[in-house]
């Protein structure tokens, strides 16, 4: 039995709609879709140890229990919130981009860095201490991506443009789950810290598509946004 006529113009129309969001996100600026994939590079990292993070504490820390694994969350938290304040006024304080872009790449290396010292850890005091230099690390990228990717962004695509990014890491966490786990359980957590460090760098690398020379990454991002203002897009 073959299709009926309105199933066949619903299935026509879909494609036509999914050709336009795929073309539109192939247009988008390129300073956000550089944001986009670097986002998506670094909550993959970040979500290849989250979902297990309990058993390594439980089985590699010495003396370790279900209150260290709260402390941990609780310092973390407690890192980020008091540190990104801080660091959200001293970006408003220095004008321009340039101390955004610096800060989301020493944020950025922070939190692929730090897994490595798991390999090393056998005290709770050391999961604290990684709990809070990533705290900071987040205080850093986290304003620091919303001021650059909203001075770029397409205005009359705002909400398409965000839920890209949502999109984006949210396959990464999920596909990050998975594999996290598999590797955990095949070769170890080690292997896993090593792997966490190089899916960062490569959140960093992205990043430095952005660099365009010294002194020149200022006027690079003003250019693009005034050519895209020009042209109503």
């Amino acid at each position: 039995m073959g299709s009926s006529p309105t199933l066949s113009a619903l299935k026509i129309n879909l494609t036509k709609n999914m050709l336009k969001i795929f073309k539109f996100g192939m247009n988008m600026n390129l300073v956000t879709r550089i944001l986009v994939l670097s986002d998506f590079f670094l909550f993959f990292s970040v979500g290849l140890l989250s979902p297990i993070y309990a058993v390594f504490i439980l089985d590699k820390i010495n003396g370790s229990g279900l209150e260290i694994i709260g402390i941990a969350t609780a310092i973390y938290w407690i890192s980020r919130v008091s540190s990104v304040i801080p660091l959200g006024h001293l970006m408003d304080r220095i004008k321009g981009e340039k101390d955004e872009y610096y800060l989301m790449l020493l944020g950025t290396f922070i939190i692929s860095s730090t897994p490595l010292v798991y390999i090393i850890a056998t005290e709770a005091w050391h999961v604290y201490l990684v709990q809070a230099l990533n705290g900071i690390a987040f205080s850093m990228i986290i304003p620091a991506w919303r001021v650059i990717f909203t001075k770029n962004i397409n205005n009359d695509h705002m909400s398409y443009e965000w839920s890209l990014d949502d999109v984006g890491t949210g396959i990464a966490t999920a596909i990050a789950a998975i594999l996290g786990a598999l590797i955990a359980q095949k070769f170890g957590f080690n292997a896993l810290f090593v792997f966490i460090f190089f899916v960062g760098m490569v959140s960093i690398l992205v990043l430095l598509l952005l660099y365009r020379g010294q002194g020149s990454f200022l006027e690079w991002l003003k250019t693009r946004r005034d050519g895209h203002a020009k042209k109503g897009i």
